[in-house]
């Protein structure tokens, strides 16, 4: 495996290269709210290991980007969860994948979005906004951004600042932007963070949408798992992405 330090238009990242097997496949890996790219190099490198490309991009308020003090501090995330999100899909995604598209590393590559609980979000929102993205992977994350807002609210947030902008953006108000094209949800099922809710809300509307075929959506929920990701999550992803890409393997 080999990692190497990448700008992408003005984004700084790591690109993980199989050194072996190339599946020409590679996965745009979005991490968790307060996390940084230098703490998804392992799973980064599980997923390079079996022939995948993988590219970590960094997120505003994390790394390099303005980095928060203290980003479990209630205020703290309740000012800025949403504005990340909002933020990496807005201003973040077209420039990024562009590059991604351009990169000589990536030529001829299908492209997945992979992202994990916030990474999740954003994620799925990169996936309606750019139809060039050939797979969406969300692990306990949420495409039902109102949904998840609500259940937040629930649990004792304050509602969001931009909770109008988070309804104009919301995913699931644009299913019909997907296409049919591949989707696998994965979701603790014990979650106390980012509920399953949202991902199976996601789910049951883009399987309405495609009421006289059959949607490519699978959504799996783990017992015993809470907000975390863990082996049998992983060995789905490269078992499905098998079975997506079997024909250009």
């Amino acid at each position: 495996m080999n990692q190497t330090d990448i700008q992408l238009g003005n984004i700084h990242g790591l690109l993980l290269q199989p050194t072996k097997q190339d599946k020409k496949i590679t996965i745009v890996f979005y991490h968790g709210w307060g996390s940084s790219i230098y703490h998804q190099i392992f799973l980064g490198t599980i997923l390079t290991n079996f022939g995948y490309t993988v590219i970590i991009p960094e997120i505003i308020y994390h790394d390099s980007r303005t980095a928060l003090e203290n980003h479990f501090s209630k205020p703290i995330m309740e000012q800025y969860f949403w504005k990340t999100i909002l933020h990496t899909v807005k201003h973040d995604i077209n420039d990024l994948f562009t590059s991604i598209y351009e990169s000589e590393y990536c030529l001829g590559h299908k492209i997945v979005v992979l992202g994990s609980s916030m990474g999740g979000f954003i994620s799925s929102g990169a996936f309606i906004k750019d139809s060039k993205i050939d797979v969406l992977i969300n692990i306990n994350g949420s495409g039902a951004w109102i949904t998840s807002e609500e259940i937040f609210q629930k649990q004792g947030s304050n509602i969001a600042n931009e909770i109008h902008m988070i309804r104009k953006m919301d995913p699931i108000q644009f299913i019909e932007r997907i296409h049919n094209r591949p989707i696998l949800l994965l979701h603790g099922a014990s979650d106390a963070v980012v509920s399953p809710l949202g991902q199976q809300t996601f789910c049951e509307k883009v399987q309405s949408h495609h009421q006289d075929t059959t949607a490519n959506i699978t959504f799996m929920l783990y017992q015993n798992i809470n907000h975390s990701i863990r082996i049998p999550m992983i060995e789905k992803i490269v078992n499905w992405l098998d079975e997506q890409f079997v024909l250009y393997s």
